[in-house]
């Protein structure tokens, strides 16, 4: 268990402790079955819960807050944008899970699987300060609804163009921010965009590098943050 924390404390310092906020995934894209392949959907009885993604051959990361019962059937699947098709899926069993401290303002889960295969991983993160890249165009991906229904989740994984804008803006919706956050909004070309829930615990991409985990933002009427 050690060197499980080991490993999440560098994890930890590459991201320089960042998250990000938004809402569901609105106007999104299918994702397509070469892109993202590092994406992964934690399942419980084959119900995707919440997203992740692969940090290493054995860890994927998620969000801090993606709940299920220990008890039950808990799979991390991969390999696949569609859920829906066999294809190269593959469901690796969840060997252990580990969290920082509470108090430490981190969002953050790691999750051991027993994976003897690689799937393709994302770059390094190298973005140092969220603000010196505001109205940087980035990307984020999930298996949540694609417009405001009631659904749980989709079964092919969709991406969505947002863009990096001041904490300052996304405090007047979310008072109480976390100083170490990032606020992404939906391109105001494409009718804009975001992701929620079952979206948390993804990844946001920028120029091709991994630079934060998706958390929850519970009100999902702000597609613009």
């Amino acid at each position: 268990m050690r060197g499980l924390y080991k490993i999440l404390l560098l994890f930890l310092l590459a991201c320089q402790d960042q998250n990000v906020l938004g809402s569901k995934i609105i106007n999104g894209t299918t994702a397509g079955d070469d892109l993202m392949k590092y994406m992964v959907s934690v399942q419980e009885d084959d119900e995707h819960i919440c997203g992740g993604f692969l940090v290493s051959k054995h860890f994927v990361v998620t969000h801090g807050g993606c709940k299920f019962d220990k008890k039950g059937k808990v799979m991390v699947v991969l390999g696949t944008y569609d859920l829906s098709k066999p294809g190269n899926k593959r469901k690796e069993h969840i060997i252990s899970t580990c969290k920082p401290p509470p108090g430490i303002g981190t969002d953050i889960m790691l999750i051991e699987i027993n994976s003897k295969k690689p799937e393709d991983l994302p770059e390094k993160n190298q973005l140092q300060d969220p603000d010196k890249d505001l109205k940087e165009k980035c990307q984020v991906a999930g298996w949540a609804p694609v417009d405001n229904n009631d659904i749980d989740h989709v079964d092919q994984l969709h991406v969505v163009d947002v863009t990096v804008i001041s904490p300052k803006a996304c405090k007047v919706q979310i008072p109480g921010l976390r100083a170490n956050a990032i606020c992404t909004g939906g391109e105001p070309t494409t009718d804009k965009g975001g992701f929620c829930k079952r979206d948390a615990g993804g990844t946001l991409v920028c120029k091709g590098k991994a630079v934060g985990i998706a958390t929850v933002n519970d009100n999902c009427s702000f597609p613009d943050l």
